[in-house]
């Protein structure tokens, strides 16, 4: 169980760092990355999708840490000087052992994925038995990282592809209340109509009109979630592989990589949308077609060190 001072410690970088504030949002995401890492407690938990890695220090002193991130969005972001475990397609073929992990964090990851089916079939494949899925996903937010961006799941999609992944006790609640969701959608429907169309008069006016109403609804709002909420700014979801969570060994990042590893076979070249051909048609990147999936040269050197920048 992780100390009050250590609690403290990464609630002020959640906070501060990572400017989350301290709303019902983030308290409960706060909660989330808590529990995950209490789950996987000695074990190994892998992070797919790790972006800027910036949920690491939830994670490395309670288990063992490892990345999965994709080579076109390592490019896509300019993140070629984070060092990654594992490179490749997350709804490809992941390159670990069956059964080998504790625990998988997913988080604003799925809408990126444009098979999210297959990623959860291959995340209950690499979790042991009893081993648990923590997946945070949009549901009311802007389109982002262009173009790869393809899903809003409903609470009730979200349901339906864990369980035909083969997931029980699965747990979905609302990260914030209709209202925070509303309030946010009026405020960047203003900018985005107005402030970004040239209309600054307008955009300045509407904005310092509608500013009272808009900071009560979000106050009032804040803390509203419950049975009625079926408009949030996204989902949380838990759930698990069916069986009894075996005693932790995950041992060093060599030792686990070296014992749990392995290379994918090619399912496809990695791929970036073609601007020719939109959405529909895909050309490979440069630096990803030797393989689907690999695991990184330098991945099993131990360390030790975290990257705390934001997404």
């Amino acid at each position: 169980m992780a100390t009050d001072a250590r609690i403290e410690r990464l609630r002020e970088y959640f906070v501060d760092e990572l400017s989350w504030g301290w709303g019902h949002q983030a308290r409960a995401v706060f909660s989330f990355l808590l529990d995950a890492a209490e789950d996987c407690r000695g074990g190994a938990v892998l992070d797919a999708g790790a972006g800027h890695q910036r949920y690491r220090p939830f994670f490395d002193d309670e288990c063992l840490y490892l990345t999965l991130e994709h080579p076109a969005g390592i490019d896509h972001k300019r993140m070629g000087a984070i060092d990654y475990d594992l490179l490749g397609e997350l709804d490809g073929d992941i390159p670990l052992a069956d059964g080998c992990l504790h625990g998988v964090v997913n988080t604003s990851v799925l809408e990126h994925l444009r098979h999210p089916e297959r990623f959860l079939a291959e995340a209950h494949r690499i979790l042991r038995p009893g081993g648990r899925l923590y997946t945070h996903v949009p549901f009311t937010y802007p389109e982002h990282e262009e173009p790869f961006d393809f899903q809003r799941p409903t609470s009730y999609a979200l349901r339906s592809w864990l369980a035909e992944a083969g997931f029980v006790d699965v747990e979905i609640v609302p990260d914030s209340s209709n209202l925070t969701a509303a309030v946010s959608f009026v405020e960047d429907a203003l900018r985005w109509d107005l402030g970004d169309t040239g209309h600054h008069g307008e955009h300045r006016r509407l904005s310092e009109l509608t500013a009272p109403v808009l900071a009560e609804l979000r106050r009032v709002g804040a803390d509203l979630v419950g049975p009625g909420t079926r408009f949030p700014v996204g989902w949380l979801a838990v759930a698990s592989v069916p069986g009894t969570l075996g005693p932790a060994e995950a041992g060093s990042r060599s030792d686990f990589l070296a014992r749990y590893g392995r290379r994918a076979e090619p399912v496809g070249e990695l791929c970036q949308p073609s601007t020719v051909d939109g959405f529909d048609g895909f050309t490979p990147t440069a630096s990803t077609t030797s393989s689907s999936m690999w695991i990184r040269p330098d991945a099993s050197a131990d360390r030790t060190t975290s990257t705390r920048s934001r997404l």
